[in-house]
């Protein structure tokens, strides 16, 4: 019986520590909107981050889709302006998967782990009374 229980707590103990000192980015979840037909999808950078990694696709349709990689010049971009789409062609009736890497240079610099946030949104788009809206998927 004691071996059981010593069996049992030290699993625990092996499946409880594998997440401490993660070094994997943490995800978080972008906004969507629309504002004047467009879709406008937005994050909140902190410090220095820059968007190194763009991903929007069509759910269900591997083949629509745009991947945009940055390496010594990421994007700089803020929480006041819509991220780009790059003319991506997205249609109504149909639902998308934006995501976002972003990476801080100073932490990457003094080896800060993790160096980077990962966000992401998953929306369909509707016309509503002739406007384009974005509703999220949860």
């Amino acid at each position: 019986m004691k071996r059981i229980i010593l069996v049992g707590v030290f699993t625990s103990l092996l499946v409880g520590c594998f997440h401490i000192g993660d070094t994997r980015a943490k995800h978080y979840r972008a906004s969507v909107t629309t504002i004047a037909d467009n879709v406008c999808v937005m994050i909140q950078p902190e410090g220095d981050e820059k968007l190194i990694s763009l991903i929007i696709e069509e759910v269900g349709k591997p083949n629509n889709k745009l991947e945009r990689f940055y390496y010594d010049d990421a994007l700089t971009v803020s929480s006041d302006k819509c991220l780009p789409n790059f003319g991506y062609l997205f249609e109504v009736g149909k639902a998308y998967n934006y995501s976002v890497i972003l990476e801080s240079p100073d932490k990457k610099k003094n080896g800060v782990i993790p160096a980077s946030r990962i966000y992401g949104v998953d929306f369909t788009l509707w016309e509503n009374n002739g406007k384009l809206e974005a509703n999220t998927l949860y």
